[in-house]
């Protein structure tokens, strides 16, 4: 809590009332606690401020981490701008544990792509597989119980509009984990046949993934 008082102070307040007066275009900070992500109309100010953001924290004796610190060409014209560099496709930004992305919507319009981020996506299958392993002796109900929270907490954080397929990767994973789980319990479990388990997922069903901001809420937040 203080340190986000901190940096209230030191970033928010400090962006808001001397740095956005002094720029040519548009400039928007988003910060969540330590992290953050600052977007610029025009490269020049992203440039100008980099600098004076760097000056401005070391007064505080704060530094930028560097593996986490990059200017990114992202928007609306960074594809036709990658590809005049020889790139297949633009840079991505990392945020929150969620990989942003240009893409396009039905109409061919410019949208903001999401998808969890592949060490988040992999640190959340080590979890599952964990539990797994801790649940292993409970009896069906009380497994499904345990792993449909995890599940619920997953859902909660990464169900955000077009990242449904990483969500159901999840849910497959989770399926395999559990059946593994089942087979390598019982005493003649090479005969747990996938109809088998559907049986048992049928009675004890696990929690499908739902998105949390769909495209109308997501749509909805963004004009606020």
């Amino acid at each position: 809590m203080l340190s986000n008082v901190y940096l209230h102070y030191v970033l928010d307040l400090w962006f808001e009332r001397v740095v956005k007066v002094q720029l040519k275009g548009e400039a928007r900070l988003v910060r969540y606690i330590d992290d953050f992500v600052i977007c610029f109309q025009h490269q020049s100010d992203a440039l100008r401020v980099e600098d004076a953001l760097r000056h401005r924290l070391g007064k505080f004796g704060l530094t930028l981490e560097p593996s986490k610190t990059k200017l990114v060409e992202f928007g609306r014209f960074a594809q036709r701008d990658a590809s005049k560099r020889g790139r297949n496709r633009p840079e991505t930004i990392y945020f929150l544990g969620m990989t942003l992305y240009c893409s396009r919507n039905q109409k061919g319009n410019f949208k903001v792509g999401m998808r969890t981020e592949k060490s988040r996506l992999r640190r959340s299958l080590s979890s599952l597989q964990e539990l797994m392993r801790q649940v292993r002796h409970y009896v069906i109900r009380d497994q499904v119980s345990e792993i449909n929270a995890a599940l619920r907490g997953h859902y909660a954080y990464y169900g955000i509009a077009g990242n449904l397929r990483s969500l159901l990767k999840v849910y497959r994973a989770t399926e395999r984990y559990w059946c593994r789980m089942l087979r390598s319990r019982s005493r003649d479990g090479g005969r747990l046949t996938w109809d088998t388990f559907n049986q048992i997922k049928e009675r004890n069903p696990l929690l499908r993934p739902k998105l949390r901001l769909p495209y109308g809420k997501l749509q909805a937040l963004a004009v606020l």
